[in-house]
């Protein structure tokens, strides 16, 4: 056989993904997501998130379609009160918190919540691991 061609870019610069879900997925709006070998997971505590679950998502079942925010500026959900400007990462239930030392720095808080499950914007950097 000859070398593999590949029409057009291959670049694809949208802002969200489509996978399958690992396993059910309860209340996935605006929760961090983990992309793994079975699909999307909802993020554990300090995990290298892929992105946001977008606010559309409901609970999908296993194998159903997810759409995953992997880039730029989204809504996410916070497992503890945060200020503007600090940096977040998953906690145990995919929600966004301060990030600690060892934690995947996922994001940035835009605005502040005064408390857990509040929807507040981030800007999603993905900037490695917290010192």
């Amino acid at each position: 056989g000859g070398a593999t061609m590949y029409h057009g870019t291959g670049i694809n610069d949208s802002a969200t993904i489509v996978a399958k879900a690992a396993a059910n997925i309860q209340g996935g709006a605006f929760l961090a997501a983990m992309l793994t070998k079975d699909g999307v997971a909802v993020a554990k505590a300090g995990e290298a998130a892929i992105g946001i679950m977008i606010p559309e998502t409901d609970s999908p079942k296993t194998g159903e379609d997810v759409n995953i925010q992997v880039k730029d500026i989204g809504l996410a959900m916070v497992g503890a009160a945060v200020a503007a400007g600090d940096l977040l990462a998953s906690d145990a239930n995919g929600k966004l918190v301060k990030a600690e030392a060892g934690a995947f720095i996922f994001a940035t808080a835009l605005g502040a919540a005064a408390a857990a499950d509040q929807v507040i914007s981030v800007q999603i950097i993905k900037a490695g691991y917290a010192a």
